[in-house]
């Protein structure tokens, strides 16, 4: 179920009327400024009112420019209040550029009390989207003011070169006609398109042109979410554990449908999904939903609220933290899909195969690559769960001044961590980038980062080597297109 934001027709006629004489009303101060004013600077007053109708909107490092937007580049969707909102005095926004997920605001979230919400989305008993009653309004004013902000501009328009995995941004849905905050799954370079995670709605869509999005401003991206991920809790399906069949999901859809509901948590998971009890006022009957399933012969009681996150099996993000319940279930479906593909050419490739005997990983994750630059420097690639990344080392054989950990703090400075693989856990790819390791002194941890955080870093340093960037831009390209052809080529720098 999608947030309800379509615009108001009488917003934009209003909208219109109220921008149009703001512009008229900042033109005629303009040019009676230039008359009274011709052989004179701007003074402190007239930057005052220059400020009141000029935005400016700073890009954060990274090479981005700064790009001035006055009220005349903007279009007219956005009413008297909004436009207040967005152009107070002297504001400076800046797009980030640099982080890598949005916070989550559960603390008001207590367990063992029965609260007003409504449920967002559902994918299963196991995996829905609440929203307190309470955060309703201020959310709805703050969705209505970032899409009057995205609908009054041209500009921000994400460019190819600042495509990376989990970047947050703006996504603008073409059938609900809002925009949506948004952070990037994957990217499909040749298609020029990219899978997106909604995180105010708990969902994500894939193939989506990059014209849909846009930059997003810290001043969006830094408000917490405010949805909760929850499932029915002492309930179980007949058959598994986890899978749910449709007549269970419809049922279930039909409980909660344009309903007001009451939830009550009563466990959190380390991976913030609150264990609940959900109450719905059905057919003038107060209704317990878990109890209402098992009645209904569609589940079956245990007891779960007393398992241990221990025993419990959690996806890890690139910081080896349990990732978002939600995100986990997107990455699992593609991991199904991509574990059917390899089991139709599993005896394609004998080289990928031996590449395969790490534990719990799928065919072809770990595989190594070296090129050879010039005479005297090379370059080895690394794929590690399906991206294309360099070892730590490389990077200072190339740029002999930095060492681990200045490299290190490039790469925070640039919004990039690295991903550290050690023997114990990752024990094929460590001994093979440990035989092509330069160095005999090299920690057995290594840390690895991705193409573009290589790209940015040599570029800071000025690294003018052009056969490098080439050799870098082969391996991003066939990263995002998945080309396990790449680890077979035979080419040089």
């Amino acid at each position: 179920m999608s947030r309800s934001q379509n615009i108001n027709q009488n917003d934009i006629i209003n909208g219109n009327e109220i921008m149009q004489n703001f512009i008229k009303k900042t033109e005629t101060y303009n040019h009676s400024m230039c008359l009274d004013n011709s052989s004179m600077s701007m003074n402190t007053k007239s930057k005052a009112h220059f400020n009141d109708v000029t935005e400016q909107i700073l890009f954060c490092q990274n090479g981005i420019d700064n790009l001035n937007m006055s009220s005349n580049k903007t279009s007219s969707t956005f009413n008297k209040e909004s436009s207040e909102e967005i152009k107070p005095i002297d504001e400076v926004l800046m797009v980030d550029i640099i982080s890598n997920g949005y916070k989550y605001e559960d603390t008001s979230f207590e367990l063992n009390i029965v609260q007003p919400c409504y449920v967002v989305s559902i994918i299963s008993p196991y995996a829905f989207t609440i929203q307190l009653q309470r955060d309703l309004i201020e959310s709805d004013k703050f969705f209505k003011n970032m899409n009057d902000y995205y609908n009054s501009i041209y500009d921000l328009q994400l460019t190819q070169e600042y495509l990376r995995k989990n970047l947050l941004c703006v996504t603008y849905d073409e059938i609900t006609l809002t925009w949506n905050r948004s952070q990037i799954m994957e990217y499909d370079l040749n298609q020029d398109t990219v899978n997106v995670f909604f995180v105010d709605l708990n969902s994500w869509e894939e193939n989506v042109s990059r014209s849909r999005i846009r930059f997003i401003l810290t001043k969006y991206s830094s408000r917490p979410v405010h949805l909760l991920t929850c499932r029915l809790a002492t309930i179980a399906s007949l058959n598994d554990d986890t899978e749910w069949n449709d007549v269970v999901l419809r049922t279930f859809q039909n409980l909660v449908h344009n309903c007001q509901c009451d939830v009550e948590p009563l466990y959190k998971r380390c991976d913030n999904t609150f264990y609940v009890n959900l109450f719905a006022q059905h057919d003038e009957v107060y209704v317990c939903i878990n109890d209402f399933l098992i009645h209904c012969k569609m589940a079956r009681p245990i007891d779960d609220i007393t398992n241990d996150d221990n025993t419990t099996t959690f996806m890890l993000d690139d910081d080896g933290q349990p990732m978002h319940s939600i995100i986990a279930l997107y990455w699992k479906a593609g991991e199904t899909a991509s574990e059917k593909d390899t089991s139709i050419n599993s005896h394609d490739d004998q080289h990928r195969s031996e590449a395969s005997t790490e534990p719990f990983q799928t065919k072809s994750s770990f595989l190594t690559k070296l090129v050879l630059i010039d005479e005297k420097n090379k370059i080895i690639f690394a794929r590690y769960n399906s991206y294309i990344m360099v070892p730590w080392f490389i990077l200072s054989d190339i740029l002999k001044e930095l060492d681990e950990e200045k490299i290190k703090i490039l790469a925070n400075t640039f919004g990039f961590k690295p991903s550290i693989i050690n023997p114990l856990k990752h024990v094929l790819l460590c001994s093979q980038l440990l035989k092509l390791a330069s160095s005999a002194s090299i920690s057995s941890e290594i840390s690895l980062y991705s193409i573009d955080c290589v790209r940015k870093i040599l570029k800071a340093c000025h690294y003018t080597q052009a056969a490098t960037f080439d050799l870098l831009d082969r391996a991003r390209l066939a990263e995002a297109s998945n080309d396990m052809t790449f680890w077979d080529q035979s080419f040089e720098g």
